[in-house]
């Protein structure tokens, strides 16, 4: 009996570690898959990548990106997961994202080689790597404070719980904040006056996103998330909105 129940539990830990690993290789494919297009358009922007990775904040930026993807694969979120409930009428909202992330992968490394509409100053690429590297973690610590409940969809998960410490005490959506920080890192990275306005108009569909899933959660939620709203006054960054 005592075998029979070790061979039954193995086999239950053996299986728990396959769904792990196929997860984890999952989200793996979904951070590279979609990091890779965006490095081949700011290169390819850029016009030439031997002389684009001879400077080593433009290498950086890149490096970020593929560690940033990378460290998704083992947040444990649902990347494509519509979970037990799905508001699917905010979908809209990854047209303009996708048109603005497009425009802003190619443009700011092709004016930057141009040097039109450009920030004088090689400093200003170091301080935009570093404002890039922190914008980065903050918006992959999210996603691991989440785990299974980050979507890139408005989606409730299985046994959903509203999250309302780590990074969730200060802002009600630091993720939002940290992908905004990091383009504007980004866009300083490549002296980009045109970056910082593109970063500026992705804040647009951002804010629509948000208010969607405020609504989304009050619905589920209720008083539960009305009372983390007063607690928690900054939606997006702290003094600013």
């Amino acid at each position: 009996m005592a075998a029979n129940a070790k061979g039954r539990q193995g086999r239950r830990n053996s299986h728990s570690s396959f769904l792990i690993l196929n997860h984890t290789i999952k989200n793996l494919a979904f951070g590279i898959g979609g990091t890779l297009p965006f490095i081949a358009l700011t290169i390819w922007g850029w016009g030439d990548w031997t002389t684009f990775f001879s400077n080593p904040a433009r290498a950086g930026v890149i490096i970020l990106a593929l560690a940033g993807a990378t460290a998704y694969a083992f947040s444990g979120s649902s990347g494509l997961g519509i979970g037990r409930r799905e508001d699917p009428s905010s979908r809209w909202i990854f047209i303009p994202l996708i048109i603005i992330a497009i425009v802003f992968a190619w443009l700011p490394p092709h004016l930057d080689r141009l040097d039109r509409w450009s920030i004088d100053g090689d400093t200003v690429r170091y301080l935009g790597l570093i404002i890039t590297a922190i914008g980065g973690f903050v918006r992959v610590a999210t996603v691991f404070e989440l785990g299974h409940r980050f979507s890139i969809f408005v989606a409730l998960q299985p046994d959903h719980r509203l999250k309302t410490d780590g990074f969730y005490r200060f802002v009600r959506h630091p993720s939002y904040f940290g992908a905004l920080l990091a383009m504007a890192g980004w866009a300083l990275v490549f002296r980009s006056i045109i970056g910082l306005l593109l970063t500026a108009a992705m804040c647009v569909p951002i804010i629509a996103r948000i208010r969607a899933e405020e609504e989304f959660l009050l619905r589920e939620f209720g008083e539960h998330y009305r009372a983390y709203q007063q607690r928690t006054r900054w939606r997006l960054s702290p003094f600013v909105y």
